[in-house]
């Protein structure tokens, strides 16, 4: 019986089957008269025809009628099916899943949930919270947070003996992804009607290509403290300043009530799911986060879904988990940390983005990010955080930076080297 792990955060979904490669897709879904498409194609026109494009169908899964009526969707939850399906046969169809759902689910959201796996047709396992999931490795208090496109939630995982359960947790609405991109967007427009008298988001051409560019505008910002940006218009090309201190303001605007949860565990670790990374560099509340890789959840739950199915008795949300106590790697001394990442005669240092890309020739490094690359990775808080990874390509970062580990992409390895500098 095959089996696969599904993720749902709708800003970028994943399923992996045993042994199979991760497949992934983001939370948006367009209308179309040949049925439903989802995933990056249908986020690359969503501004541009905004009639036809939905984002929330996962934040708010129910079974309401459309707004308008649809061909191939009568409510939410047709589109979540249409998308979980997809996921599904792309991970081979198979015959059991394992789910993790974020904690904004409620019953009935997981009740319909589970009703569309069966309907698959496939089994379901169990159904473990994404941020127990998340740190099921962990040995200490940590506060996991993730981001989805409309909302947040704040976990605190807490070590029991040898549980590992969910102490407290909060939703908020006003703290999505979706929110921190519109608020970069007005800004951006500002600064255009400021210096050209053009705004941008009165065309569907150019707001499309703002929201295109805003994720690698913010991944940038992490490390620069401005940058030169264009958009193309039919005024010609604009260039405008963006400036990390502006957009970290704007940022902590929106984290005002997350504080308030933050403060009731001031002295828990703080870990970032991969997709919430960019607060990591434009907020000082998660400038010491680790964040963690993509699959943290389901790599931890393919590799322990034995021990999690033996204390197992029904189908319900599993909120604690007993993994025995694992011990955490010690943090690597200054002196075994890499500080580059070598290539065959290539060195790059690791306390800027590097881009890993392959060619007909092997591979092709770059200090810069690019959103093309098959893996982007950078050290931070001494640990090495991929940034970007090709969901279809199998790639492994070993988690400290550690001289004498090696990157893994596809065929290919790149070591971690320490260079040491005189003087």
């Amino acid at each position: 019986m095959t089996l696969a792990v599904l993720e749902l955060s709708d800003q970028l979904l994943l399923i992996q089957a045993e042994n199979g490669q991760l497949c992934a897709e983001t939370g948006f879904a367009r209308l179309t008269p040949g049925g439903i498409e989802t995933g990056e194609s249908a986020r690359a026109s969503a501004w541009r025809e905004p009639q036809h494009s939905y984002n929330q169908y996962w934040s708010q899964l129910n079974q309401t009628p459309l707004a308008a009526k649809q061909d191939w969707a009568r409510h939410h939850a047709d589109i979540a099916f249409a998308q979980l399906k997809n996921l599904w046969q792309s991970a081979g169809s198979p015959e059991s899943m394992l789910v993790l759902v974020p904690g904004s689910f409620n019953d009935m959201q997981l009740s319909l949930l589970l009703g569309m796996i069966a309907a698959l047709p496939a089994n379901i396992t169990a159904v473990v919270d994404n941020a127990l999931a998340a740190c099921l490795e962990a040995n200490r208090k940590t506060l996991f947070v993730e981001v989805q496109l409309h909302q947040s939630v704040l976990t605190l995982c807490q070590p029991d003996g040898k549980t590992m359960r969910i102490a407290d947790q909060e939703v908020f609405p006003d703290l999505g992804l979706m929110q921190i991109y519109n608020s970069v967007a007005r800004h951006i427009s500002k600064l255009l009607v400021d210096s050209n008298r053009y705004d941008p988001l009165h065309t569907s051409d150019s707001e499309q290509a703002i929201f295109d560019q805003i994720p690698a505008w913010l991944a940038r910002l992490r490390w620069e403290s401005e940058l030169s940006a264009k958009l193309d218009s039919e005024h010609g090309e604009l260039t405008f300043i963006l400036r990390n201190d502006d957009v970290t303001s704007l940022v902590s605007e929106r984290l005002g009530n997350v504080r308030s949860f933050l403060d009731r565990h001031p002295e828990s670790h703080r870990v970032l799911s991969h997709a919430s990374g960019l607060l990591a560099g434009l907020s000082d509340d998660f400038t010491a986060a680790e964040v963690s890789s993509q699959a943290a959840g389901i790599d931890l739950c393919l590799a322990s879904f034995s021990a999690i199915m033996d204390q197992l008795d029904g189908l319900y949300r599993v909120r604690s988990l007993d993994m025995g106590t694992v011990q955490a790697e010690a943090q690597s001394p200054a002196e075994s940390l890499a500080t580059h990442v070598l290539y065959r005669d290539q060195a790059l240092p690791l306390n800027h983005p590097v881009s890993i890309r392959i060619n007909g020739q092997g591979l092709q490094l770059s200090n810069a990010i690019d959103k093309h690359a098959a893996l982007t990775v950078v050290m931070k808080n001494q640990m090495l955080e991929a940034i970007h990874s090709d969901p279809g390509l199998e790639t492994s970062v070993p988690r400290n930076c550690r001289t004498g580990e090696s990157i893994v992409v596809g065929e290919h390895q790149l070591r971690l080297i320490r260079v040491q500098h005189e003087g």
